[in-house]
């Protein structure tokens, strides 16, 4: 027997990255389907292809499961889903269990024939499977299954799949059926996915009673029926905690770890490869710069519970083919136009360095549509500022891609922080739109919820309707407005449950890092959101930036009436000169005012000059109202010229207060007019916030 070579079991080929790789002919399952709950009799979650595909450029893990196995083989022993098994990427932890259950049943084989092989029917084999979608639990599951039956321990390979919550709603006589039909066929294994959702407060405890009928059944059905049970692994804890004999029954829980940049690259590759029927060439290569860069930033996401490991490799695919579709689409108009009908110039199957990692933001963000109207938005001089900030980001990341060095970290969550109409809403929406055309976000879409959205009327209910909420605005942009509404309360009381349960999910499921492929905006009033985050879970601090916000501040009175003009000119209508003036005054009294509404005000006074010009016009001759095409200062304050014609009754005045504070009174009735004439404000010449001191009845 010739001496193996431990090199040739690292997790796949199982080799330090050579400088310069030539390629290799290399048998591969590029792993799963991203749908891990499709019905069991659906297609094939591995794709087995054999590809001439160049050496991992990512380094790669020594596979130990994969050296014993192959060892094990050399000196005679078989087994067809452990050879499948050990195909697949990752996996160690999977693999070495499935090894040591196979040298289990060797030892028994040895200890005494067929008739000690039995003791295996007396333990149990039931399993829990924790892990991020897209790592092949689905798949390994029912692998599992074949090797029970393979090895003895099962009397048959039956698979039967359901759901934490199917399982819930069936209830205890549901589940009962089930497995009874599962024994009355030779036994097999029960597949719950998402089993934490047994647990859940609003199954009303059928998922408990459920539960506890699988687990009856396992007990009364040793070495004919196992059970796995499938879900995230900081969910799973009430599982755990539901029945303290839990992990007696079920005495295995296997780990499935996020796929590594190595087994990204090599699914990504065969996926290419498979698709393409090997025709497909890339810029650099298969292994170059560029699939390097592409695969690295998918990576930054591993950990989250977001990242969809194979499921975020076919993605990424998906988004290379329509960036390669589009640049195709555009190279042809090209030519159309040039009357130019040579199409064999467009290569079909080549991805270019644009394809696979998009164009150079700073090259994009010249032409991105919502960053040319965000700047061309009135004021806001202080969020576009912080928005370029983030685009330069954006630009000094992607150099730094280039040059192989690890991007600085930043979030795509933000915090608006600003009274009502100053635009919060709108810069959510051009926000998404600037980050989706740089190619952060797959959609871009916005999504507005208020706190009522989160919270529940029950325990339990406000974590399922955020992870709802937060499992189906992926790709998009979530802007929770009035967010401080979310705030549970003093942390050193005792705090509300419905509300603190809504920021421990989205901290338990947001992460906040480059890669995500999500965007969540919170609104609010800065002293109130500030609170919040006093009184939250300390790792929203970790996934929002608090210490700077995005500032919306109120507009001034000229910002107000570059915005008035806007919006008349998108209903057509002008306005005269002292309708303008007026309409400023009216800006600098609202301004004022406590609840001042900002745009808001604008579309109000818009609104009340309208009527008023419909009015009036409607009395005049029908002649003359085509020629009343301008709003008047009378259609904007029917009171006009009060300020003017109002004058101090200054003889009654002093019989009732000291002449000095009459004399004060009319010194700021002229200023206002004087500054008012000059069209200033005239909230800089005439204080409007007094102290009156004196005794009663003064």
């Amino acid at each position: 027997m010739s001496r193996l070579d431990r090199s040739s079991f690292m997790d796949r080929s199982a080799r330090p990255r050579p400088r310069r790789p030539s390629p290799a002919s290399i048998s591969i399952h590029s792993h799963f389907h991203s749908d891990e709950s499709e019905d069991s009799d659906g297609p094939s979650h591995s794709l087995d292809l054999v590809s001439n595909l160049p050496a991992n450029p990512f380094e790669e893990k020594y596979s130990s499961a994969a050296y014993d196995w192959n060892l094990m083989k050399r000196h005679g022993e078989t087994s067809k889903s452990l050879d499948e098994l050990m195909q697949y990427q990752g996996l160690e932890e999977v693999k070495q269990l499935f090894l040591d259950i196979k040298h289990k049943v060797d030892v028994c084989k040895k200890q005494g024939g067929r008739r000690n092989k039995n003791i295996l029917k007396l333990e149990r084999f039931s399993i829990i499977f924790q892990g991020n979608p897209g790592t092949g639990k689905t798949t390994v599951a029912r692998l599992y299954a074949k090797f029970l039956h393979e090895e003895g321990i099962l009397g048959s390979d039956n698979f039967k799949e359901t759901s934490g919550i199917k399982a819930a709603l069936e209830g205890a006589k549901g589940m009962e059926s089930i497995v009874k039909d599962l024994t009355k066929n030779g036994g097999g294994v029960l597949f719950v996915d998402e089993a934490y959702q047994l647990m859940a407060p609003y199954t009303d405890n059928q998922g408990k009673q459920a539960l506890d009928m699988i687990l009856t059944e396992l007990e009364n059905n040793i070495g004919k029926l196992a059970a796995i049970f499938v879900g995230y692994k900081d969910q799973m804890e009430p599982f755990f905690e539901h029945n303290p004999g839990l992990e007696s029954r079920i005495p295995h829980v296997v780990n499935f770890d996020d796929f590594d940049e190595s087994q990204l690259w090599r699914i990504l590759a065969a996926n290419i490869h498979k698709h393409y029927r090997g025709q497909m060439r890339v810029e650099r290569g298969m292994d170059g710069l560029y699939m390097r860069v592409a695969i690295r930033r998918l990576a930054q996401a591993r950990g989250s519970r977001s990242f969809g490991n194979a499921r975020a490799v076919e993605n990424l695919l998906a988004r290379i083919r329509k960036r390669q579709a589009h640049r195709l689409a555009q190279k042809k108009k090209e030519m159309w136009e040039k009357r130019n009908c040579r199409h064999e110039e467009l290569d079909y199957f080549f991805f270019t360095k644009e394809d696979i990692i998009g164009p150079n933001p700073s090259i994009m963000a010249k032409r991105c549509p919502a960053w040319m109207e965000l700047n061309n938005l009135v004021g806001l001089e202080e969020v576009k500022n912080s928005a370029k900030q983030l685009i330069d980001m954006v630009e000094f990341n992607y150099e730094r891609e280039l040059d192989e060095k690890p991007p600085l970290k930043f979030s795509l969550n933000q915090i608006f922080v600003g009274n009502p109409g100053t635009g919060k809403t709108t810069v959510a929406k051009l926000y998404g739109e600037i980050f989706s055309y740089l190619g952060y976000l797959s959609h871009g879409d916005i999504v507005l919820k208020t706190p009522p959205d989160f919270i529940g009327s029950c325990l339990g209910e406000s974590e399922t309707k955020t992870r709802n909420i937060l499992q189906s605005t992926v790709g998009k942009v979530l802007v929770i407005d009035e967010a401080y509404m979310l705030d549970a309360g003093d942390s050193e009381r005792e705090q509300d449950k419905f509300k603190s349960g809504v920021i421990d999910t989205i901290v338990s499921m947001v992460q906040g890092v480059p890669g995500e492929d999500r965007c969540i905006i919170l609104i609010g009033y800065e002293n109130e959101i500030r609170n919040m985050f006093q009184n939250a879970n300390p790792g929203l601090s970790r996934r929002f930036p608090i210490e700077h916000p995005f500032h919306f501040t109120n507009f001034i009175v000229d910002q107000l009436e570059q915005i008035l003009h806007v919006k008349m000119a998108e209903d057509g209508l002008r306005a005269s000169q002292d309708a303008l003036l007026i309409a400023r005054q009216l800006f600098t009294r609202a301004l004022m005012r406590p609840n001042f509404t900002n745009a808001g005000e604008v579309n109000n006074i818009l609104a009340a000059a309208k009527m008023s010009y419909e009015a009036r016009i409607s009395r005049l001759p029908l002649r003359e109202r085509f020629s009343a095409v301008k709003l008047e200062a009378i259609d904007f304050d029917p009171d006009v010229g009060r300020t003017e014609s109002f004058e101090l009754n200054y003889e009654k005045l002093v019989t009732m207060l000291d002449r000095r504070i009459v004399d004060r009174l009319a010194s700021y009735q002229r200023s206002y007019r004087d500054v008012v004439k000059l069209h200033l404000d005239p909230r800089r010449f005439v204080p409007t916030n007094f102290i009156f001191k004196g005794p009663s009845g003064t």
